[in-house]
């Protein structure tokens, strides 16, 4: 094994036809959480955890088709309600851990809607590679996909 650190970072944006409250809420809301936060069909959770407080965690544990076991563990640094989200997580790849990152999600009134800004500083760990952050941001952007469709079929509660 290589013992090397790669960096990467990006921001996306997204805006959404709900308020920066029910956006939020789509990410407080275990029940909500994971029907949008998940791997896809080619994925079978197996742990899904998520204490939604400073200094509480989210854990979600997956299998692919192919095998391979994907372990997010999270840890919420700060929370501040309807604006703003950061948190430091770990993904492990077959229980080796491959990357550590910060992750900020902000939540910005727009018109009628919410402007969501997704930010993540990724650091790569040894043999695991992903050149400019490509392959993370493309996740990221397939769950911030998702929520949006979350947010188009399920009924505003307020």
């Amino acid at each position: 094994m290589t013992r090397s650190a790669t960096h990467g970072s990006f921001t996306i944006e997204r805006h959404y036809e709900a308020s920066p409250a029910r956006v939020f809420r789509a990410f407080t809301d275990p029940s909500a959480k994971k029907i949008w936060f998940t791997g896809g069909d080619d994925w079978t959770q197996t742990v899904r955890e998520d204490d939604f407080r400073v200094d509480g965690h989210e854990r979600l544990v997956g299998t692919w088709k192919d095998g391979t076991v994907t372990d997010y563990r999270s840890r919420y640094e700060e929370i501040v309600p309807d604006a703003r989200i950061v948190n430091a997580y770990r993904m492990f790849m077959n229980d080796v851990l491959i990357s550590v990152s910060l992750a900020t999600v902000e939540f910005h009134p727009d018109g009628e809607g919410t402007k969501l800004l997704f930010t993540e500083q990724l650091t790569c760990l040894d043999d695991y590679t992903d050149p400019d952050a490509k392959d993370r941001e493309h996740g990221v952007g397939t769950h911030l996909d998702r929520l949006a469709t979350y947010l188009e079929r399920e009924p505003a509660l307020h």
